[in-house]
């Protein structure tokens, strides 16, 4: 094990251990635990610009504050408040990686992220909405499809049929 990801397991064992004797000492801290180990491996992220440490900190942070805000309220409300937690918590890595400028985080989080807040709002909205989401749902998917399409033939490689090195592909 290198010694950076030691420090890394060290302090989110250090934090679960704390919240769960917070909990059994004071009351009603375990709704705290998995925000709390996300905030850790956010800092540990802003300590170390580990990536991994960045994505795990993003999606239990996320986690952990739709649990917060959920175990606070009832209902449709409740169900959406874990929904946008986990979907902003991914929207919110690929914004961080965005302005730390990090390779490894490219559009890939945006994808769980925004069907995660758009099946939120559709939980937010009621059982109607829900409804409607049957038949949107597999739309969304196939208009993500198309997009990934589009974009892989944008993207073709200069070897590929009708590329730059290909005959008649370009100027040569």
């Amino acid at each position: 094990m290198q010694r950076r990801d030691q420090w890394v397991g060290g302090a989110v064992l250090i934090v679960i251990g704390a919240a769960l004797l917070l909990g059994r000492l004071v009351g009603d801290t375990g709704q705290f635990v998995t925000l709390g180990i996300g905030l850790v491996l956010l800092a540990l992220f802003a300590v170390s610009r580990n990536p991994g440490t960045l994505i795990g900190g993003g999606i239990v942070t996320g986690i952990g504050a739709g649990v917060v805000v959920a175990t606070r309220t009832e209902g449709d409300v409740a169900g959406a408040a874990v929904l946008f937690g986990l979907g902003f918590g991914f929207i919110g890595v690929w914004v961080i990686g965005r302005l730390m400028r990090l390779t490894e985080i490219t559009f890939w989080p945006l994808i769980p992220g925004t069907i995660l807040v758009v099946v939120g709002a559709f939980v937010l909205a009621g059982p109607e909405a829900a409804k409607q989401l049957e038949v949107l749902w597999p739309a969304l998917i196939i208009g993500l499809g198309v997009i990934v399409l589009l974009a892989a033939l944008r993207g073709r490689p200069s070897g590929s049929p009708g590329g730059k090195d290909s005959p008649g592909g370009g100027p040569g």
